[in-house]
């Protein structure tokens, strides 16, 4: 019968565990005794597995690996080395977590997904079906990746962002604060998509540029940002659609006319530097021919 004992889990829960005998015979790591592990499976000596959480059959649990309270470790799924699943976390079935990653709290890894070697999900974030993150990326709190999406390497997205199914988030880029990125559309390497922003469906932000807080792209709509600009040395992004006509976010100011930004121009810097430097970004983006081709092109669903 195997020995039972009273173990301190994280130096803070005490439960009943058990070392576990793996198939070879061998002593594994300690498991507490309500946890549900599947009997075929070796569970190495230095991991452990928490009270009530669960590991299905034909999934790998690493050396050094940590499988938290009433977490549960899907069919075949695997945990990497020195890796760990926070509590009440679902790590789904063929899915894998990589070396030194970290999935939180209550975060769920779809059927499929795979978190890189030292990435982090953070608590209550989503990682759906056959989904991607990178070597060393980070999924904020709360923030939810769609079923099929991919997020790169040392990328960002930050908590309560979102990347809709089939998207992709290169290396190095970052999704801000409750910004969202849609269905199918595309982030570049390196590039930023600001706290609150919006990127539609289909839209495409290319590598290195960035949207401005707040702003909002969909996939046909003329775009371009730049700075720093103005008294507090901000950026501006200027979106162009054929509903809405030409749109400005700078500062605090979001989705304006042109002719709104100029007022607000006059009033608080009027001749000066400043007012200039907006004054020339506006007579540039009015004057770029990227805007002339987008107002020619024809509407989508129009004949040509």
């Amino acid at each position: 019968m195997t020995e039972t004992f009273d173990h301190l889990f994280g130096g803070w829960k005490q439960a009943k565990a058990r070392r576990w005998r793996n198939p070879d015979g061998s002593d594994g790591g300690i498991v507490a005794m309500d946890a549900s592990i599947h009997s075929a499976l070796t569970i190495p000596n230095d991991a452990i597995v928490w009270p009530g959480a669960s590991v299905g059959e034909g999934a790998r649990v690493s050396d050094g690996a940590s499988v938290g309270a009433r977490a549960s470790v899907g069919d075949g799924a695997s945990v990497g080395y020195g890796a760990s699943v926070g509590d009440g976390a679902s790590v789904g079935a063929r899915a894998s977590v990589g070396a030194r990653a970290s999935v939180g709290a209550r975060a769920s890894v779809g059927d499929g997904a795979s978190v890189g070697y030292g990435a982090s999900v953070g608590a209550r974030a989503s990682v759906g079906d056959g989904a991607s993150v990178g070597y060393g990326a980070s999924v904020g709190y709360g923030a939810s990746v769609g079923d099929g999406a991919s997020v790169g390497y040392d990328a960002r997205v930050s908590d309560g962002a979102s990347v809709g199914a089939r998207a992709s988030v290169g290396y190095g880029a970052s999704v801000g604060y409750g910004a969202s990125v849609g269905d199918g559309a595309s982030v570049g390497a390196r590039a930023s998509v600001g706290a609150r922003a919006r990127v539609g469906d289909g839209a495409r932000v290319g590598y290195g540029a960035s949207v401005g807080y707040g702003a909002s792209i969909d996939a046909d709509d003329w775009w371009l940002s730049g700075g720093p600009c103005g008294s507090r040395d901000g950026f501006w992004t200027a979106v162009w659609s054929r509903n809405h006509g030409l749109r400005w976010w700078v500062g605090c100011q979001h989705g304006i006319s042109t002719d709104h930004l100029l007022e607000r121009v006059e009033a608080a810097h009027g001749p000066n530097a400043h007012g200039d430097d907006y004054r020339a970004v506006i007579a540039f983006v009015e004057g770029h021919p990227g805007l002339a081709r987008a107002k020619a092109r024809p509407a989508t669903g129009d004949k040509p």
